[in-house]
Order: C-alpha cells, then structure tokens, then sequence
C-alpha cells in the first residue's frame, strides 16, 4: 500500500472512530430508555444494549455499501430511532398485563417486522409518500412524539425527587448532568457527543455521593453475539396499526438527513440519481428496522450527527462510515460495555432523556414552521395535536367501541398522526411539495 493510500485509510479511521463516537450515546441512550420504561431485567437490558450496537454497525454496513436497491451508498450512519421510544413503553405494557415479559418482546419485535415489511413495500412509490407525509403531519407527529415522552420523563423525575433520601444530591447530579449537555450542545465541534459527555459527567457526579457501585458489574461471558428472535416471535395487529404511523414518520425524517447528506457529499438534488439514492435509503432503513427485529433490537433509522461532522471535516467518503460501523460492532460485541451502561442512575437517564426529548419536540416544530404559511398549515397542526389527546383521554368512555379500537385509540401520538393525515386529505387548499413529481 502507497504512503498516500495509508495516510487516506488513516485518515479515514480517525474520522470514522469521530463518527462512531458522535452517535453511540444516542444508539446506546434509546434502548436504554426503553428498558427502564418496560422495567426490564438486567440480562434483557443488556441484551438490547449491545444488539442495538451491533445491528447499528450491521445497518450502517449495509446503508453505505448498497446491496441491489438497498442503501443510499453515501456516508449514512444507522441508529435506533427515538421516535418509537413511547409508542414501544405504552404497548409494552398494555401486552404484558397478559404475557410474560419475554413474550410482550417478542410480539413487539414481532410486529415491528411487519411494519417494517410494509415499509419495503412503499418505499418504492418515494414520491408519493413525500407527499402524503408532509411537514404538517410529520412536525405534528414529533411535536406529539417529543411533549408525550417529556411529560413522561418530568413525571419520572418528579417522583425520584420526592422519594430521594437526600435531595441535594439529587439537584447537584441533576444539574451538574444539565448543565454538562446544554454547554456542549452550544458548542458546535462538541455537540456531536454531548449526550455521551453527558451520560459520562452525570455519572461521575454520582459516584461522589456514592450513587454507583462499579462492584456490582457482572459479566456473563467475554463475547456477546445476537440471537435469532431471542424473545420469540409473535404479531399483534394493534401493535401493528399504532406503530405504523410512526414507521411512517420516521421515513419523513430519513428523507430529510440523506437529502442533507447527498448535499453535503456534493450531489446535486432532485435528480434521478437523487431520488435513486433516496429511494434506497429508505428501502435501507426499514430492511435494517427489520434485520433489528429479528435479532431483538429496536428499530433503526438514519442518524443525523454525521452530517454535522460531514459539514466540519469536509470529508464525506463512504469508507468513513464502514470505519465508523466497524467500531459499532465491536463495542457491541463486549457485553461488559453493556453491564458498565447500567451502572448510569436513573435520575441522569431521565435529565438526558428529559432534554433530548425535548429537541424532538423543537425538531417537531422547526419542521412544521418551515412550510407553515397558511391556516391550513395551522388547522392540520392544532386539530391533529388537539385531537390526538382529546381522543385519547376520552375514548375509555366510548364503551360501544370494540376493546380494540379503544387499545389503538388511547395513544394520543398515533391519533394525531391519523387526524393530520386525514386533515390534510380533506382540507382545500394543498399544494404539491417541490420535485415530487
């Protein structure tokens, strides 16, 4: 290998290992959620942690190197997505009033697949789909996404705060974990890893009060390897029909980190080589949402940090991202990482959490504003964000409805997603979104 080759393949492993690091604090920080939300054991939290880091890589492998239509072929990192963190909570433990906690898993994972097999489908009318997904209904349905888990996180806060032993303590790590996250997120070079400084500060601040016992770490063996459906396998079609909508809207916003991507890679947009790459990005993310199911890990998406890293390098060569998806597997693959992840207290979980969750919502916000420029913006918007409560805290009361229809009926996130679309069908007035033709 030239010297030129060497220095291009090291340089190439430094800026994938920035890659690597600037999104495992989210891949890790979501199943994490998750887990504490389901109150899952310690071997199934790990199980999920270190899955999620392997199919993390797994997907980003096969995002960036397309295989037939699959994948983008530009620097795409994939992680599991925060979208269906509530969704996945809510139903989880609306299954497991009858089912063992393995066997809710395992029909969660089980109709993600068939979500995911729906989304293979459409992805390849990618056209229509941008345009009957549109910012109004996508802004709604994160604004809906992030206020519901942020009055969850509150509410969790609120609690541990009540019933802690020493309030103080409790403040500082609160605070120090805040304050930690918010001053790297004004920090453009750092903000990539803001969540995991994050994590990492908190955690500190912990263990001065005693709050962590690294003693406790407990490794079951020195390798980790995914498992084909290790909760089993089962479908339920109420899961199916809350979680689509949101499959739906996480689609919406892949399409707007690989149309960012594809720029910042120097490509010209709305070309047929766009809507090819776009095409199969898509087809990517959800193949990837369902290689996760099967090997017990939570949907995947396209992450959005690597563009901010793409923007400050300069640098946009797809044998970045395999460098990057190659450190995801590894980190993966040592359970002990895992156990070590568990050791983070709750109460610098929910401060993250608290504050990520929040910038959904903001994200939610900024994406319906930036087209809002009628009141039928406004009108799908506010119906759908009003609606979707309104029908959820009501519809106990609608004892003529089927016991079905009322489980998919008490979740405000997917009411809201089905009120904007069908307000957006319905009201006079839309125009067609650029090069969607």
């Amino acid at each position: 290998m030239s010297d030129d080759a060497l220095k291009m393949s090291g340089q190439s492993f430094l800026l994938g290992s920035q890659h690597a690091l600037a999104a495992v604090g989210g891949i890790i920080a979501a199943p994490l959620i998750i887990a504490m939300g389901m109150g899952l054991s310690a071997s199934q939290t790990s199980y999920l942690i270190s899955a999620a880091l392997v199919i993390s890589g797994l997907a980003t492998v096969l995002q960036i190197v397309r295989v037939g239509p699959l994948g983008s072929g530009l620097l795409s990192l994939q992680g599991t997505s925060f979208a269906f963190v509530g969704p996945l909570v809510f139903l989880y433990h609306g299954l497991a009033e009858n089912h063992s906690s393995d066997e809710a898993l395992g029909i969660l994972f089980g109709s993600a697949l068939v979500c995911a097999g729906v989304m293979i489908v459409l992805t390849t009318f990618v056209k229509t789909l941008r345009q009957l997904i549109t910012s109004n209904v996508s802004g709604l349905t994160l604004v809906l996404i992030g206020g519901s888990l942020m009055e969850m996180t509150a509410l969790s806060l609120f609690d541990t705060y009540t019933g802690a032993a020493a309030p103080g303590s409790f403040l500082w790590v609160c605070g120090i974990t805040l304050v930690t996250l918010l001053g790297l997120t004004l920090a453009p070079r750092l903000r990539m890893v803001a969540i995991l400084v994050g994590l990492v500060f908190g955690t500190l601040a912990a263990s001065f009060f005693g709050w962590v016992d690294a003693a406790s770490l407990n490794v079951s063996s020195a390798l980790f390897l995914p498992k084909l459906m290790p909760f089993g396998f089962g479908i339920d079609w109420t899961v199916v029909v809350i979680l689509f909508p949101i499959f739906l809207v996480s689609a919406t916003e892949s399409i707007g980190d690989l149309t960012a991507t594809n720029a910042l890679s120097g490509h010209p947009y709305g070309d047929a080589a766009y809507w090819y790459r776009l095409r199969g990005g898509l087809m990517g993310d959800a193949m990837n949402s369902g290689l996760a199911s099967i090997f017990g890990a939570f949907p995947n998406t396209t992450f959005s940090q690597n563009n901010g890293l793409i923007r400050l390098s300069g640098e946009s060569r797809p044998t970045i991202g395999l460098y990057a998806a190659a450190l995801l597997c590894l980190l993966g693959l040592m359970p002990i990482l895992a156990e070590a992840i568990q050791l983070i207290p709750e109460p610098v979980i929910s401060t993250v959490t608290f504050i990520l969750f929040s910038l959904v919502a903001w994200a939610g916000l900024q994406v319906f504003k930036s087209n809002a420029r009628s009141w039928r913006c406004g009108s799908i918007f506010i119906g759908g964000l009003i609606g979707g409560y309104w029908v959820a805290d009501s519809v106990d009361t609608w004892t003529v409805l089927p016991a079905l229809l009322i489980q998919v009926l008490a979740f405000p996130v997917s009411n809201g997603a089905f009120i904007g679309l069908l307000l957006e069908a319905i009201l006079p007035g839309q125009t067609r979104a650029p090069n969607a033709r």
